[in-house]
């Protein structure tokens, strides 16, 4: 094993790109860089200081805490705490499940989920988008809008209670195909079965892993990759034919229009160019027949010639096909079996439903359907040395934000109503400074257009934003016991039609504060593509290998007030 634990996670994703096994994980867990590491990266979440089932939080953490896992590991005495159950709510109406381990338990799961990581990210499938570095939400619904031209229907997944149903055999048999090393397994195994404490009653746990511990995620990830597989092997499968077969109407059309423009041009030679009796006519009838040619020119069901796209999110995923609706009723069902036979999961029939892509599918706060856009494209043919043009139809896919998202987004924050347009001054902000009220207002915004950044319709924000604007400026008076006219016209007066703030620096300098406005947030041009796996090999060493300030700190063992180096040294955290 490599002395520096980092040149072995690249050892490791190298190992699993060539699809060999991989061992000695639950060795490399007791070098106290990788707790450094996993330390560094939680210690700014201030959830950590959220109790589990015990009292324990990230709070007077020390080095000696990493000392004392590593040698409860060594000696293999180390068990997970079972996780506090807690719920929050969802915008149906209904609560979502969240467990809340113990930081040390959380502190382990990172450590794990590194290794993991590495083991898995060569492998995972280009389709899946969830809790994956490098790749979003905005990457899943960059590859639909890209790459879905000329599909006709659309598979909304929906899983039953996925994170609650995982079959805890079925993870750790898919695990042990890539992982040789007992220990790490039962590890694992341990990490699953730590079981449920809910209301001081604890509660075993015989499937599924809990929402909101660090593991969780790539667990899922692990768990879908073999249905990622099975639906990359359905891909390969449905794609049949080389070309779509041409209309036989419109090459009767396009044949007749030669045929009459071959014959103008004969008759014109023959009269000298000069105007001859019922050219117009053969010109009126030449225009009505490429009226008519604005059909496809090929037929987009062609049965010999059917296409598949596949995206997941998480538990979350469309399926798009170009064919008939009784092949998106077939493709169902074979999901429905490998799901209940291979993963031991429940395909939900009232949600998962099969939409044609003229109707908005919903998917993760967006919409899509295809939409018929007309494109002039230049393309080579045989017997023509320069480029002709050539109209196309190309059935892609256009990216919406739903009203509903936007109407819900006013009313949540507090704006007011976007459909009668009343106006709502926020009373909870009004003992906050005025500059903290503008940046609350602007952080908000900027989050929503950040999120919508994609959309073809992303300029349906700019009524959001003027009444966010609105509701602002009644804030503000609100709090200076004024009009809204009146704050509106103090804080116009810095810059002509945009409301600013002014405050002095520590130098006396005055700079101005603006409210955020949706033109200086630019729409994004162009694809956001993932990070695609194969660009650099030795990724994991530049990420890891240099410490921050912070694990300079950790290590110095020195008190910051005094400078004292002497007897152990813990970190405060402080809740803001």
């Amino acid at each position: 094993m490599a002395k520096n634990p980092f040149r072995q996670l690249d050892v490791i994703r190298d190992a699993s790109r060539k699809k060999s096994m991989i061992s000695d994980c639950y060795r490399l867990m007791y070098n106290k860089e990788l707790w450094i590491k996993a330390y560094a990266k939680l210690y700014p979440n201030t959830g950590n200081l959220t109790k589990g089932t015990s009292d324990e939080t990230i709070d007077r953490f020390s080095l000696q805490k990493i000392d004392d896992i590593v040698d409860q590991l060594k000696a293999g005495t180390f068990r997970f705490a079972p996780v506090r159950r807690d719920y929050i709510p969802k915008s149906n109406g209904k609560k979502r499940l969240l467990g809340v381990p113990n930081f040390k338990d959380k502190m382990v799961q990172e450590v794990m989920r590194m290794i993991l990581e590495n083991v898995y990210e060569p492998v995972f499938s280009d389709n899946s988008h969830g809790f994956r570095e490098g790749r979003s939400c905005h990457t899943a619904l960059s590859q639909i809008k890209n790459t879905w031209k000329g599909l006709t229907w659309c598979i909304k997944g929906d899983i039953k209670r996925f994170y609650d149903h995982m079959d805890h055999s079925v993870l750790i048999n898919l695990i042990s195909k890539k992982v040789n090393d007992r220990r790490f397994l039962l590890l694992i195994h341990n990490a699953l079965t730590s079981g449920i404490m809910e209301n001081w009653t604890y509660h075993q746990t015989y499937s599924g892993t809990p929402q909101g511990g660090f593991i969780s995620p790539i667990f899922a990830n692990i768990y879908l990759h073999e249905f990622d597989m099975f639906m990359e092997k359905q891909l390969k499968k449905f794609d049949n034919g080389k070309v779509r077969v041409r209309k036989g109407e419109y090459t009767k059309i396009r044949s007749k229009i030669s045929t009459l423009s071959r014959k103008i041009k004969r008759l014109d030679e023959r009269n000298g160019h000069q105007m001859w009796e019922g050219r117009e006519e053969l010109i009126l009838s030449i225009q009505e027949r490429k009226i008519k040619v604005g059909i496809p020119s090929i037929d987009p069901m062609d049965e010999n010639h059917p296409r598949m796209k596949y995206v997941r999110y998480a538990d979350d995923f469309v399926l798009g096909i170009a064919g008939s609706k009784q092949s998106a009723s077939y493709m169902k069902e074979m999901i429905k079996i490998f799901l209940k036979e291979e993963l031991q999961l429940d395909l939900s029939d009232e949600k998962t439903l099969i939409t044609h892509l003229k109707k908005p599918v919903p998917f993760l706060g967006y919409e899509f359907r295809k939409w018929n856009e007309v494109k002039i494209k230049k393309v080579m043919c045989k017997n023509h040395k320069h480029p002709m043009k050539k109209r196309t139809l190309s059935g892609a896919i256009k990216l919406e934000i739903p009203e509903k998202k936007i109407k819900e987004f006013a009313i949540k924050n507090g704006y007011g109503n976007l459909d009668t347009f009343k106006i709502i001054h926020r009373a909870k902000l009004i003992n906050n400074s005025e500059l903290e009220i503008l940046y609350t207002y602007n952080a908000e915004l900027r989050g929503i257009a950040n999120y919508y950044k994609l959309a073809n319709n992303y300029h349906h924000l700019d009524k959001l934003f003027y009444l966010a604007e609105s509701s602002f400026i009644k804030t503000i008076a609100n709090k200076r016991k004024s009009t809204s006219k009146k704050a509106a016209s103090s804080m116009r007066t810095h810059k002509q039609g945009v409301l600013c703030l002014v405050k002095k620096d520590k130098h006396g300098n005055e700079k101005l504060h603006q409210f955020v406005k949706l033109k200086d947030l630019p729409k994004h041009q162009g694809a956001i593509k993932a990070v695609s796996p194969e660009i650099d090999i030795l990724v994991n060493t530049f990420k890891y290998s240099g410490r921050t300030n912070f694990e300079k700190r950790l290590l110095a063992n020195k008190r910051k007030a005094c400078g004292t180096t002497e007897g152990q040294m813990e970190v405060h955290h402080v809740r803001k």
